[in-house]
């Protein structure tokens, strides 16, 4: 807990190489059309297709990669299974959504450019490092360098900065709006325009209760709204500015540290979009999202999520990645190819990623789960369209090392071939040459 509150201090201040896969391995490939093409080629005649509840086998795809298949399998056979296209919900266009979000977070305040940090804000943090530094505090030791950064800071931080409103936002922006209780919040526009971060109080930062470690003096006890009533308020928030993700995946208990000090007990809710009731798959609990991740499997952005902090006064923080809207249905019911299939390319494409690993000679690897999910591609010819197709998940293991964060693989329901990771549409063209 130290370390993280240190981490959060100073904020406040502030693939393995693998060789050439074969070719039947990479993304559809081995097929003559696109997943999407599969299912309007196939729709008149959709049949369900037989998948078992549980399967269990062992197979060696390598010399050196064992895959042990102890999974329960999700899969609805009477439920619709379409491919929706879906367009960015673009904050930095739609004026309309983004008028929506601010009257949501203060009607009628003003947008500000981002001004520089005041002696009040930097006096509040100096404050709070010199209390723990003197050990009246409790939750975090704070070192002398970062002390005299501080003191820098507050000699250089000026009293009354100029405050600058600011028109439409723009992609990589970080505005404030001075609320009319005198609370500055903040919003972000991240590096993809239809990906946005809030913050109710820029003096605060909201933590989930999983960034506990064990031996942690913070004492989590139950937020002062029901979870109910929080989710409620979580829903309606996102709904008035047209975000459409709205399947809820997890729940868990939140806090919030003002100046290193526990603040309030919240509640926090991760929302994924669904289609017809079956969900996408979820963006990684990281800060930081590569090449190897779910949330970019050949996407034009980043899935669609969202994090919501919710507390007695409501939406405190809400971080959201990926919004689309849904532009049309183009296949209404998809044709699955045969799970015996999909099995078996899950399995040998586990043995062809770790089949490189040199650091011993054999390599056990478990999947626990199969799911269906899904999944967000690029559609062909049209960089702007993002294309929700089914995918098969299969979350997996490393014998030796159980508890490690479990991996994840995906095959296209529709085509059985492997659905690769790459950095989404929106990332390259932002960083090509």
């Amino acid at each position: 807990m130290k370390r993280m509150l240190v981490l959060l201090l100073t904020l406040c201040l502030l693939a393995a190489c693998v060789p050439t896969p074969e070719e039947e391995y990479v993304v559809n490939r081995a097929e003559e059309q696109t997943a999407a093409e599969a299912g309007e080629s196939t729709e008149a005649g959709a049949v369900s297709i037989p998948v078992p509840e549980h399967v269990a086998i062992e197979q060696d795809p390598t010399e050196h990669v064992s895959v042990v298949v102890d999974a329960d399998v999700s899969y609805d056979p009477n439920a619709p299974h379409p491919v929706i296209e879906v367009e960015a919900l673009d904050f930095t266009q739609n004026d309309a959504a983004f008028s929506a979000l601010l009257n949501l977070v203060a009607p009628g305040a003003t947008l500000y450019r981002e001004w520089p940090e005041t002696k009040d804000y930097v006096g509040g943090l100096l404050q709070s490092a010199l209390q723990y530094d003197d050990g009246l505090g409790e939750l975090v030791a704070v070192d002398q360098e970062l002390l005299n950064l501080l003191e820098v800071r507050y000699k250089n931080a000026p009293e009354s900065p100029e405050k600058i409103p600011a028109g439409r936002p723009e992609t990589g922006g970080r505005y404030y709006i001075e609320r009319s209780d005198g609370v500055i919040s903040q919003i972000v526009i991240n590096f993809e325009p239809n990906s946005l971060e809030y913050c109710r109080d820029i003096r605060e930062n909201y933590c989930e209760e999983t960034m506990l470690e064990p031996g942690n003096p913070v004492v989590l006890t139950d937020p002062e709204i029901s979870e109910a009533d929080a989710r409620a308020k979580a829903e309606a928030f996102m709904k008035t500015f047209g975000a459409e993700c709205g399947f809820p995946v997890e729940t868990k208990r939140a806090f919030s540290i003002r100046y290193c000090e526990l603040n309030e007990m919240l509640w926090a809710f991760t929302f994924v979009r669904s289609v017809d009731g079956t969900p996408s798959i979820e963006r990684p609990g990281s800060f930081m999202t590569g090449a190897n991740t779910p949330s970019s499997v050949g996407a034009p952005w980043s899935i669609e999520s969202a994090t919501i902090f919710v507390g007695k006064d409501g939406v405190m923080s809400a971080k959201f990645w990926g919004l689309s809207t849904a532009k049309r249905v183009a296949v209404k019911n998809a044709q699955f190819c045969a799970f015996d299939k999909v099995l078996d390319m899950g399995v040998r494409q586990i043995g062809y990623l770790h089949d490189g690993a040199m650091d011993k000679p054999h390599h056990t690897y478990t999947v626990t789960n199969i799911d269906l999910r899904y999944g967000m591609q690029t559609k062909k010819d049209d960089l702007s369209v993002g294309v929700y197709q089914p995918m098969w998940e299969f979350t997996y293991v490393e014998a030796d090392n159980p508890d490690e964060r479990p991996k994840k693989l995906y095959i296209s329901a529709l085509t059985g071939g492997h659905v690769e990771p790459r950095e989404t549409t929106e990332w390259l063209m932002r960083h090509e040459s």
